[in-house]
């Protein structure tokens, strides 16, 4: 019965009950819902904001997941912010070439609060030597063979690799 309730009710109602008796560190969702009540504590509005709109998307990729059978892990979560975070960006681009700093500034705010739930990024050497290695354990060459090696590099780095990177080097080596 407390499984269903728990399912039916989403993932906010299963962080905030916890499983009893479970030693594993606290998941990302855990991490957000604290941010979210320390912020709400403290007042800081601008930090709220991007919580709950962070909050938003994770409830609406768990009621596509939901539909499909699955659940909302670390994992699914990280895609979410990784999603949130290239939009960001993508917005921090067209505010500055249409002269609006102060969505910049706000852009900016909202992209290192999202990058700060994100794991540790590989830096571009570390992301080229998965390629390198990827490619030669798969054969590839030739820029048909793109697909296959962005999965498996994407697959190996699990979210600590930005997809541009990665897209950029694989194009490079494919050549």
């Amino acid at each position: 019965m407390l499984a269903s309730t728990r399912s039916a009710r989403g993932f906010a109602a299963a962080a905030a009950a916890g499983d009893a008796g479970a030693t594993a560190p606290a998941t990302l969702v855990d991490r957000i819902k604290a941010d979210m009540k320390s912020a709400m504590k403290a007042k800081d509005q601008v930090r709220l904001d991007a919580i709950r709109f962070l909050n938003a998307a994770i409830k609406q990729r768990e009621i596509e997941l939901r539909e499909a059978g699955g659940a909302v892990d670390d994992a699914e979560v990280i895609k979410v912010i990784q999603k949130l975070v290239k939009q960001r960006k993508d917005s921090i681009e067209s505010y500055k070439s249409g002269g609006r700093e102060d969505l910049v500034a706000k852009e900016q705010g909202e992209l290192s609060l999202l990058e700060a739930y994100l794991p540790a990024q590989l830096s571009a050497a570390e992301v080229e030597a998965v390629v390198v290695q990827v490619i030669a354990e798969l054969g590839a060459t030739g820029p048909k063979a793109m697909g296959a090696v962005m999965k498996a590099v994407m697959a190996r780095t699990g979210g600590r690799a930005d997809n541009k990177t990665v897209s950029d080097i694989a194009k490079a080596k494919l050549k």
